[in-house]
């Protein structure tokens, strides 16, 4: 079986003085083994929850309340502690939003992921230096640079080291959230072309999470489109780009200028995302929906299979 990744019903809230954010609310996606599924909805939606839900960092206030995510055929929302810490960085990593600022300034760079690796492996340190020189090599960093400290690097070169810590324990599973957002757009190019190799040579899965749809077209193979805390399609990446299912997923697209075809006035979607305390009744797009009928705003759409993996929760799928 090439499945590393299963979510079924997914729902983690925070808990506030004024009741329940329901972040992530009823997802579902699968991952399979050596492919990269982007992440992809307006600020707030729940991207960046399901990552540390997955990776149970979590802070005080949130809860999962229920779901469950098969890695691998164990469900790790429940094991325990002491045996999620054998998952975390082995198995499953993490490349944080900002984390090029992560590096601790006063250490080396190599010590740091060479320190990353005799925790979680046990290895010499000399064998740990090995690998770490061969994974700077593997982000295009030259292995010299090892013993210099963050700040004699450039953003892109930090960024590449924080990859490299990321790759350091060979993990089946990356989980990169915005990891360019900080760089400018050649740097971040590199970056994603950089990215996209090392997840094909090293057959490693990866969540790509973000908010800029032009992104994920150009680093993963599927994509599932979240607004308010659902998923509201998902699929193929170049399917839905060709015919997207869903009004949200239409109109993301829509507001991204494209350098092919004929030129075009770019959309935007009026109004803004709903409050997760209080979200709306039926499907939640329907105040900011164009093709919105009464029946969405009373009843709350059931995600659907419309064949070749794609997934969509509209009422109208693909009818308007």
């Amino acid at each position: 079986m090439n499945m590393l990744l299963d979510v079924r019903n997914l729902k983690m809230y925070y808990r506030t003085r004024r009741g329940h954010v329901k972040a992530v609310d009823g997802v579902n996606f699968s991952l399979n083994r050596g492919k990269a599924l982007g992440l992809v909805g307006e600020s707030g939606c729940g991207k960046t929850s399901i990552g540390i839900t997955l990776l149970r960092i979590l802070p005080t206030n949130a809860e999962v309340i229920e779901g469950s995510a098969l890695f691998d055929g164990t469900d790790i929302l429940k094991i325990g502690e002491e045996e999620m810490r054998k998952y975390r960085w082995k198995r499953i990593s993490m490349i944080f939003q900002g984390a090029m600022n992560a590096l601790n300034p006063v250490h080396k760079v190599g010590d740091q992921i060479i320190e990353a690796i005799i925790t979680h492996e046990g290895i010499s340190k000399e064998e740990a230096r090995e690998r770490v020189a061969r994974l700077f090599e593997l982000v295009g960093l030259n292995p010299d640079r090892m013993d210099n400290y963050p700040h004699e690097y450039s953003g892109g070169m930090r960024q590449r080291a924080i990859i490299a810590m990321a790759l350091a324990c060979n993990p089946d599973l990356i989980i990169a959230d915005e990891p360019t957002t900080a760089l400018d757009v050649i740097v971040q190019d590199k970056i994603l072309r950089e990215m996209r190799r090392i997840q094909r040579e090293t057959e490693t899965a990866m969540i790509y999470i973000s908010h800029d749809i032009s992104v994920i077209a150009e680093t993963c193979d599927e994509i599932a489109v979240m607004y308010a805390g659902k998923i509201v399609e998902r699929g193929p990446i170049e399917r839905v780009f060709e015919n997207p299912l869903h009004p949200y997923t239409k109109a993301l697209m829509s507001a991204f200028p494209s350098v092919k075809g004929e030129k075009r006035r770019l959309e935007t979607i009026p109004g803004e995302p709903p409050n997760l305390l209080h979200p709306p009744e039926g499907c939640r797009f329907h105040p900011r929906c164009p093709y919105a009928k009464p029946l969405c705003s009373e009843v709350e759409p059931l995600e659907e299979e419309f064949g070749n993996g794609r997934f969509a929760s509209c009422h109208f799928a693909g009818e308007w």
